[in-house]
């Protein structure tokens, strides 16, 4: 009776069971809402009977960031078709992918089943629901920040050839899709800063991709930086109400929920501050977490606002692995502190 027990509640099938229900929020009634003036952008640009020249063309006469993602959508609809109707599919796949990439980074952390909490967190959060249902860059870009840094953990955790070629290729399709992914690279740096100058580990092969990752990102941005650098003129600097929530109100979708989320973060964080001391893995969470608000914001009041939820899509990354995983050591694992 227990071996059956067992059998049904094994962990693999609780996460296959939030995989369907994370495919089904994603999928269910996707095209209810008609495009608004920003998806109708993508959808014209992307449009496979347009030369690649004319796509660009019109892609640099209506959008700031990198024109990545109108390409993908554009071999979408070379393969499948040029319709209103499965112009949403993309989004929506990498965002259920994303249940399983943010699982496996959860998993990277720790060997226990924390990873069945990240999923959960992923799986119901209503604000990756609802942009996999917009077609627009946020949940593809989502997607490949979580895979740069999971193959930059496993780089630490190994040296490897295909480790740190993957690395390269996932952190580059990032950043050719927002120029908000250099935040990610900043964070790499960082981290491998501080493990130079505390353990003395110097991480030479990583050291050298982050090196091209920069020079690439340099390049890339110095030829579109006017492009890149211009904000609508509607965005404006978070006012003081935004610093008592972070944005966690939208995150998490309502105030309530989102300052129960952001209480349970800080009081994690504090609470494990010791393993940020030690420069665990863990810490380039917190890196990531820190820098994707402060580098936006002080950019904000130097020169122009810059910064939107939508556009730090990403933050939701580390804000799930630090609140799954010290949770779990927390309720189960306590003697690992």
């Amino acid at each position: 009776m227990n071996n059956n027990l067992n059998n049904i509640f094994k962990p693999i099938y609780f996460f296959l069971l939030l995989l369907i229900f994370g495919g089904i929020f994603r999928l269910y009634n996707i095209n209810f809402d008609d495009l608004w003036i920003d998806e109708i952008s993508t959808f014209w640009i992307s449009d496979p009977n347009l030369s690649l020249k004319e796509s660009y063309i019109n892609h640099l006469s209506l959008e700031q960031t990198p024109f990545l993602f109108n390409l993908i959508i554009k071999f979408f609809f070379t393969l499948f078709g040029y319709k209103i109707e499965i112009s949403r599919l993309i989004p929506a796949f990498f965002s259920i992918i994303s249940i399983i990439s943010i699982s496996y980074l959860s998993k990277l952390m720790t060997k226990d089943n924390s990873y069945l909490l990240s999923a959960f967190l992923i799986t119901f959060n209503i604000f990756l629901i609802s942009y996999s249902q917009e077609l627009r860059v946020y949940s593809t870009l989502f997607f490949f920040i979580s895979l740069s840094i999971i193959f930059f953990i496993k780089s630490i955790d190994k040296i490897k050839s295909k480790n740190l070629i993957l690395l390269n290729i996932f952190s580059i399709v990032s950043i050719l899709l927002h120029p908000f992914s250099l935040i990610i690279i900043f964070s790499y740096i960082t981290y491998s800063i501080l493990l130079s100058l505390k353990y003395k580990k110097f991480l030479k092969e990583i050291n050298i991709s982050l090196l091209f990752l920069t020079i690439v990102s340099l390049i890339y941005y110095y030829y579109h930086l006017s492009v890149a650098l211009y904000t609508p003129s509607w965005i404006e600097q978070p006012d003081l109400k935004f610093y008592t929530n972070f944005y966690f109100s939208k995150f998490f979708g309502s105030r309530i929920i989102g300052i129960f989320h952001l209480i349970v973060l800080i009081y994690l964080i504090i609470y494990f501050s010791k393993r940020f001391f030690y420069l665990e893995k863990i810490s380039l969470f917190l890196i990531i977490l820190i820098y994707t608000y402060l580098f936006p914001l002080i950019y904000g009041y130097i020169l122009n606002p810059i910064i939107l939820p939508r556009y730090i899509i990403f933050v939701l990354i580390p804000i799930i692995i630090l609140i799954s995983y010290f949770s779990y050591v927390y309720f189960f694992n306590n003697s690992l502190y």
